[in-house]
């Protein structure tokens, strides 16, 4: 478990940049295709592979955004074309990216490899719906676009037990955003006054962190040592592509 929680460390930043797609030209281009803008189809594809579900299930699936500011962006996106449709989308601009930025990546098929051996052993149901359904999007044949599928897939999972965390620590939505300084706040739809960030905030915020690395341990564990290691070793190159 040691391993897997140095990993876990290792890889933390390389996962949350996964999102890179999420606003990159050709993402951006493929939905206004449809007639959607970049944040609409954000919204209306990273929750489209939860099908057609209801409003509820998207507010908590979001967790970080307000009901007022995510369910127009959800509907806007449901007027244009069902959620399953713009989801596929959305998995596919994945893929595509991963052909783009990573198919010179000299070890992409191995981080293929690794990060489908991990989506695969970890089944969390209910308890992180947006993880849950990206990993249930069928894998593309290619090592660049399956890993950049897998990366966004491992990025929900985070975010999914990141939210169980969360509340384990008895923080809120806006709380946790305003103890970290994000600058999502307005645009999750969180209105002033923001939480005073205190000690005690910055403690629990701090200690939902660390409680979020010890779950994702815990899923990363299904590597043996020597592919826990590796996995650490390969992911600063891989985190530079993404921050590209």
């Amino acid at each position: 478990m040691d391993t897997a929680r140095a990993t876990t460390r290792a890889v933390k930043k390389t996962v949350q940049a996964a999102g890179a797609f999420f606003f990159a030209p050709h993402t951006v281009a493929r939905g206004a295709e449809l007639g959607l803008d970049g944040v609409t189809l954000y919204v209306a594809g990273r929750g489209g592979v939860l099908g057609d579900v209801d409003d509820a299930a998207v507010v908590a699936a979001f967790h970080h955004f307000t009901a007022d500011a995510l369910l127009p962006l959800w509907q806007g996106g449901r007027k244009v074309a069902p959620p399953e449709r713009i989801g596929a989308l959305y998995a596919q601009c994945a893929r595509d990216w991963g052909r783009e930025h990573l198919a010179d990546l000299p070890e992409a098929a191995r981080l293929a490899e690794i990060t489908t051996t991990i989506v695969r052993a970890n089944d969390l149901g209910a308890l992180a719906p947006l993880y849950s359904a990206w990993r249930g999007v069928p894998l593309a044949d290619d090592a660049p676009a399956r890993l950049a599928q897998n990366l966004q897939t491992l990025r929900e999972h985070r975010g999914g037990l990141h939210v169980l965390a969360l509340a384990a620590h008895r923080l809120t939505a806006v709380e946790a955003q305003a103890a970290e300084a994000s600058p999502y706040l307005e645009f999750y739809g969180h209105t002033k006054p923001f939480p005073q960030v205190t000690d005690e905030l910055t403690a629990r915020r701090r200690a939902a962190e660390d409680t979020t690395d010890e779950l994702v341990a815990a899923a990363y564990a299904v590597l043996d040592e020597a592919e826990s290691a590796e996995f650490a070793a390969l992911a600063p190159a891989l985190g530079a592509r993404l921050a590209h």
